[in-house]
């Protein structure tokens, strides 16, 4: 499998598909690159696709040290994913916290950014989080150390809000949800919900943003009021609300969501495609 090592050792994980401009994705808290399955064949169609697994998450590793996550930490991986593989300058994003490292790599390295693809994120936003929310991953970093995978998928099929919406949407998700979280090492998936908890707050910042952005909400997630602050901050950004569509919108909607990135990713390029 094809990795990246980081300056401080750490492997992540990538993975490559057709060609054209490069356009590099991670997925959410939790998540893996399989989860764009949805999405792969259309943007690969057209565009140099990577997608990668943030530390702590699926084939990437998972330090035991909790100080070795963050998101600025995160973003200087997003970074060194690129210096890997001799990427100048791509369309960056993801879904959730994917979007959330996305932005900040934005701030940090404005230049190295074609566009910004922010799906389904609150992180992307920076705002504060709410306390239910903070007292939610709280707890779900006991369930993960203290009873595992199996007990942590459980408890987010029950409380965690963007979970269940997409749950109500598709009861065969079920197995989907129980298979991702396996893929996870308890104390990966902890030390990067703590890193979620202890996020920067970086909504003051975003109106820095110059470059094209677009964002792709769905009309039951709990992130679409933090999307439309990045709506107002970001200058010229757009919003897409997808209907009925949860956080995991590119798989509740995956051919709207192909649909509307390809439409940006393609009026942003001019029709150019390359290195």
């Amino acid at each position: 499998m094809p990795y990246v090592r980081t300056d401080d050792r750490v492997k992540l994980y990538y993975e490559e598909h057709g060609e054209g401009t490069p356009l590099v994705l991670a997925y959410g808290i939790g998540g893996n690159a399989d989860l764009g399955d949805t999405n792969r064949d259309a943007l690969g169609a057209h565009h140099r696709l990577v997608l990668w697994e943030p530390r702590g998450h699926a084939r990437s590793d998972s330090p035991d040290d909790p100080a070795k996550y963050s998101f600025p930490r995160w973003a200087f991986d997003l970074k060194a994913v690129l210096d890997h593989l001799g990427i100048s300058k791509a369309h960056v994003g993801g879904l959730s916290l994917g979007a959330g490292i996305a932005t900040r790599f934005t701030l940090r390295f404005p230049r190295r950014v074609r566009s910004l693809l922010v799906t389904n994120s609150s992180s992307a936003a920076g705002l504060p989080l709410p306390v239910d929310h903070i007292v939610m991953r709280a707890q779900s970093i006991k369930v993960t150390l203290e009873q595992g995978m199996d007990a942590m998928a459980d408890f987010a099929m029950a409380a965690n809000p963007n979970v269940r919406e997409r749950l109500a949407l598709d009861p065969n998700a079920k197995e989907e949800f129980y298979a991702y979280y396996r893929r996870l090492t308890p104390i990966g998936y902890a030390n990067a919900l703590r890193a979620l908890l202890a996020m920067d707050h970086i909504t003051d910042q975003l109106s820095m943003i110059r470059v094209p952005t677009l964002l792709i909400g769905g009309d039951r997630d709990p992130s679409l009021e933090p999307m439309k602050v990045m709506r107002k901050k970001i200058r010229g950004s757009k919003l897409i609300v997808l209907s009925p569509a949860s956080h995991f919108a590119n798989r509740d909607q995956p051919e709207a969501w192909n649909r509307a990135a390809l439409e940006f990713l393609g009026k942003v390029d001019g029709g150019k495609r390359g290195r």
